[in-house]
C-alpha cells in the first residue's frame, strides 16, 4: 500500500466470490490470539455503542492510535472514540454493495505500513459484527418513529419525558411543552384528497423542524396532532417560539397535483411541574389546545 501524506484511503468491500477465499482467510486469522479475543468479544453484543467500544479497546492493543470516528450517513450515526489528530487513514466500509459506513483512524505520525495491516485485520472481523447492529438500530428506529414523517410516534412520548424530567431535576431546569394540530385537517382529506392530506403533514413537520431546536423532542401523536418537549424552555420562551411556529405555519403553500392550499395550526402550550406524570401535563396542554381551536383557531393558548 501507498502511503500518502496525510490520509490513506482503502475501500473493503466483500462479494460472493470472495466468501469461500475470506473463510480460509478468516481461519488463519483465529490463530492469532488478538484476532481471536476480538472475533469472541464482539460477539457478546447487537448493540452499536457497545460494539465500536470494544472494538476500540482491542485494537489500541495492537496499534497505538489517538482515536477513530465512524459515520453512517443514511442512519444519521457518527461517533468518535479518543481524539482528533492530524493523520488519519479513512476505510470506507460495505458488504455486496451494502454500504456499512467509513471508519477514521487518527494519530499524531502516520501509520506505518505493518500498523496499517493491523488495523485492516481488525476492521476485517469487524465488518459483520457491524453489519448486524446497525440492522438491529434501523428496526429499533423504525419502532419509534412515524413512517409518514420520520418524527418520533407515541409509543416513545413516556420514555423520553421520564428522560427529559430527570434532566429537568438534575439541572434545574425548565421543561415545557406544546400540543399542535392542523385546523380543518379533514376538509383537506375532502376537497383534495388523503395523499393530499399526507403532504401537508410531511411539510407541517418539515416546519416544526426548522423553527425548533435539534435538542428539542418532535412527536406524531395522532392523526393531524404533534407534541413538541421543549427542554430548558420555561412558558414565556415556548410561547414565543409556538408563536414563530404559528407563523412560519401559515405562510406555507403546499402544492399538489393541479391545487394549491395552506394551512393553520392550533397549539396548546403549558409548563412543566415538578414530579408529574405525563398525564397530568398533556391533560392541561390538550386543555389549552381546545381553548384555542374554539376560539377561532389558528392561535395559541396556554395553561
Amino acid at each position: 500500500m501507498v502511503i500518502s501524506t496525510e490520509k490513506i484511503v482503502m475501500e473493503l468491500r466483500k462479494n460472493k466470490n470472495t466468501i469461500a477465499s475470506e473463510a480460509l482467510e478468516l481461519e488463519q486469522l483465529k490463530q492469532s490470539s488478538d484476532i481471536s479475543t476480538l472475533i469472541s468479544a464482539l460477539q457478546t453484543t447487537i448493540n452499536l455503542d457497545e460494539l465500536l467500544p470494544i472494538f476500540h479497546r482491542e485494537l489500541l492493543k495492537v496499534v497505538n492510535y489517538s482515536g477513530f470516528i465512524f459515520v453512517h450517513n443514511e442512519l444519521n450515526i457518527s461517533e468518535q472514540y479518543g481524539q482528533r489528530t492530524n493523520h488519519k487513514c479513512e476505510y470506507d466500509l460495505s458488504i455486496e454493495s451494502t454500504s456499512l459506513g467509513k471508519l477514521t483512524f487518527m494519530r499524531r505520525k502516520r501509520f506505518s505500513e505493518d500498523e496499517l495491516q493491523a488495523i485492516e485485520r481488525f476492521v476485517g472481523v469487524l465488518l459483520y459484527p457491524l453489519k448486524n447492529t446497525l440492522l438491529y438500530r434501523q428496526a429499533i428506529q423504525l419502532t419509534h418513529t412515524d413512517p409518514l414523517t420520520g418524527v418520533l410516534n407515541r409509543s416513545t412520548l413516556q420514555s423520553v419525558f421520564q428522560k427529559e424530567t430527570s434532566l429537568t431535576k438534575r439541572h434545574h431546569s425548565d421543561l415545557t411543552l406544546i400540543t399542535l394540530d392542523i385546523d380543518f385537517f379533514k376538509a383537506i382529506n375532502d376537497n383534495f384528497g388523503h395523499s393530499a392530506g399526507d403532504l401537508a403533514l410531511q411539510e407541517v413537520t418539515k416546519c416544526i423542524q426548522r423553527t425548533v431546536r435539534e435538542s428539542d423532542h418532535v412527536f406524531r401523536t395522532g392523526g393531524e396532532e404533534f407534541v413538541i418537549l421543549l427542554n430548558d424552555t420555561n412558558l414565556k420562551g415556548a410561547e414565543l417560539l409556538a408563536e414563530r411556529l404559528r407563523i412560519a405555519v401559515q405562510s406555507i403553500n403546499i402544492n399538489y397535483a393541479e391545487a394549491q392550499f395552506a394551512v393553520t395550526v392550533s397549539m396548546g402550550v403549558t409548563a412543566y411541574r415538578e414530579n408529574e406524570p405525563l398525564e397530568n401535563i398533556m391533560d392541561r396542554s390538550d386543555k389549552a389546545l381546545y381553548e384555542a381551536k374554539h376560539t377561532g383557531r389558528n392561535k395559541i393558548a396556554s395553561a
